[in-house]
């Protein structure tokens, strides 16, 4: 609880002891002096003494009863404090599990009703104008909600709390100047707590409660409790806010690595189909059958891409080359451009350089190469090109090279091809460098620093 709770508890503990202490001692001198100075004069000796009995009697039953009450209370006041740090505790940690907004708001205002001990309780939201836009109530059936209809606007003592800044503590909210009355069918409502619900110094919502349970009014122990609670609902609400933009990013994330294997997989199929069937027109009069046998080939790879969008539409990822060893993938796909686009296609693939790497970066080597040759394909108008992989001392190097027409890097806007391999290279801890000049050729280098060698 707070410092200033267990502060005043401390005080009530030192006047009761002190009690305990000095009224016995004032008590016995208060019959000694009795005895001596009124009934020894008065009265006989035996009288005397039973008089003196009957009165001390009366003072111990009498100082007994105000020593017991007060422990009594002190008892009832930590059982409360006991139950609320209970309640508070329980909080924090259905708090910390809930992610769901709308759950977590509802979760809030329940367990807001446990913590300060009301009949009802209630959490709302407010746009920069100080309207309400969500509502959430405990202790309230789904009839009763029916009878009232529509939600709090924000007017009386609910709109006064967002503009306060500060907790707002009534016996009566009715007698509060700022005060509006309720609207037809509402339930009775007379004692008020309500307090922010801040983030870094921005308010996020507000809590209230209303109708204390076993007292007239909300104390300062109440407000206390709530405070604590509002505090932990402010980080409750902005991790479930991080949560709803994480899941968010994900999606994102998730369309754009489609795109990525989309262009990686099925478009570089398609690009490849429309070079054959280019092929297969220009043969068409001069060299027929050579032209049927293209076009046989084009309709096998064309079921193969059909195949390969069916799996994105299934939500499944097709992985071209990265289920093999690069020394069989990359001579592969080396073959594949040269047939498509008439190209000559030398590929060197180190045995010690493939054994650096893990299966993930297997897979982005294989297709930054499989982007690097298509873009030599589609623009550079080359005759030659070659793929190279080695190790470099620790790092593992690929390098494509071609004799086309190049282009000032300084200028060229990079296209879908350069930015997915610059993100593949990324995400595999590689640097990736594009050299070229208009006339002189491209040479794409990525260097994957690897430490110890790794089998997968």
């Amino acid at each position: 609880m707070s410092r200033r709770v267990v502060e005043g508890d401390r005080v009530y503990s030192g006047r009761l002891i002190a009690a305990a202490l000095v009224l016995p001692v004032i008590l016995l001198a208060a019959l000694v002096g009795l005895d001596y100075w009124v009934l020894e004069p008065l009265l006989p000796s035996s009288q005397g003494h039973l008089v003196l009995l009957a009165i001390g009697a009366v003072g111990v039953l009498a100082f007994s009863s105000v020593i017991l009450k007060r422990l009594a209370a002190l008892h009832e006041a930590e059982v409360a404090q006991s139950r609320r740090l209970r309640a508070l505790n329980e909080a924090g940690l259905a708090l910390s599990a809930e992610l769901e907004t709308e759950t977590l708001l509802h979760k809030i205002a329940d367990l807001a009703r446990v913590v300060g001990d009301a009949r009802y309780a209630a959490l709302g939201t407010f746009d920069e104008d100080g309207v309400v836009t969500r509502f959430y109530t405990s202790g309230i059936s789904e009839e009763d909600h029916a009878k009232i209809g529509h939600l709090p606007v924000g007017k009386g003592i609910l709109g006064l709390l967002p503009h306060a800044g500060r907790p707002i503590r009534l016996r009566d909210l009715q007698e509060h100047t700022a005060s509006v009355g309720f609207p037809p069918n509402h339930p009775p409502m007379k004692s008020f707590l309500g307090v922010p619900i801040r983030w870094r110094g921005e308010s996020v919502g507000n809590l209230y409660l209303t109708e204390k349970q076993g007292g007239p009014e909300f104390t300062t122990e109440d407000e206390e409790a709530l405070l604590t609670l509002a505090a932990q609902a402010g980080i409750a609400i902005e991790n479930a806010r991080l949560y709803a933009q994480t899941r968010q990013m994900s999606v994102l994330e998730e369309r754009h690595r489609i795109g990525m294997d989309l262009h990686d997989g099925a478009i570089q199929s398609l690009y490849g189909l429309g070079l054959q069937l280019e092929d297969a027109s220009a043969r068409i009069d001069t060299a027929p059958d050579e032209a049927k046998v293209v076009l046989g080939r084009v309709g096998d790879r064309l079921n193969a891409a059909i195949a390969d969008l069916r799996n994105y539409v299934l939500g499944l990822r097709p992985i071209r080359g990265s289920d093999q060893s690069l020394a069989v993938s990359l001579p592969t796909l080396g073959s594949h451009i040269a047939t498509n686009a008439l190209l000559d296609v030398d590929v060197t693939v180190d045995p010690a350089a493939e054994a650096s790497l893990d299966r993930a970066t297997r897979e982005a080597v294989f297709y930054v190469a499989a982007d690097a040759l298509g873009n030599v394909a589609r623009h550079a108008r080359a005759r030659h090109a070659g793929i190279s992989l080695r190790r470099d001392d620790e790092a593992v190097l690929l390098e494509i090279v071609d004799d086309g027409v190049g282009y000032d890097t300084s200028t060229a806007v990079a296209g879908l091809g350069l930015r997915n391999m610059r993100e593949r290279a990324f995400s595999a801890g590689a640097l990736l460098d594009v050299i070229s000049t208009p006339g002189g050729g491209t040479r794409l280098r990525m260097r994957i620093p690897v430490h110890t060698s790794v089998s997968a």
